[in-house]
């Protein structure tokens, strides 16, 4: 069975405010726990960009995880959990997603 990788960055409105920002993080936690017990997803990550390191054109924060399968990732998407993700998202940010295969290890 092929894994995939699921890479979400946001990068925030200069609107958006600290209190929108935890929110969607807190959101983004909620559907990770509910695609671990329910989506079998694996190496769930949420975090924000480092200071030390943030540039002009660089996304705020990132969201990364593991499906189990193809299946499983497509599935996601008409969950709740991923629902309320996506109603706050569009109001406090822009983001990008890229989808990738984990090579199976050795």
């Amino acid at each position: 069975m092929t894994r995939i990788r699921h890479t979400v960055i946001f990068t925030w409105y200069d609107t958006t405010t600290r209190e929108q920002k935890e929110e969607v993080i807190k959101r983004l936690n909620e559907m990770g726990d509910w695609l671990k017990d329910n989506v079998g997803v694996t190496d769930w990550v949420v975090a924000e960009h480092i200071p030390e390191t943030f540039k002009a054109r660089r996304s705020h924060l990132l969201q990364d995880c593991i499906f189990p399968s193809l299946e499983a990732l497509e599935s996601h998407g008409s969950s709740d959990a991923h629902h309320r993700v996506v109603e706050l998202t569009p109001q406090v940010s822009d983001w990008m997603t890229v989808d990738t295969i984990v090579p199976e290890e050795a």
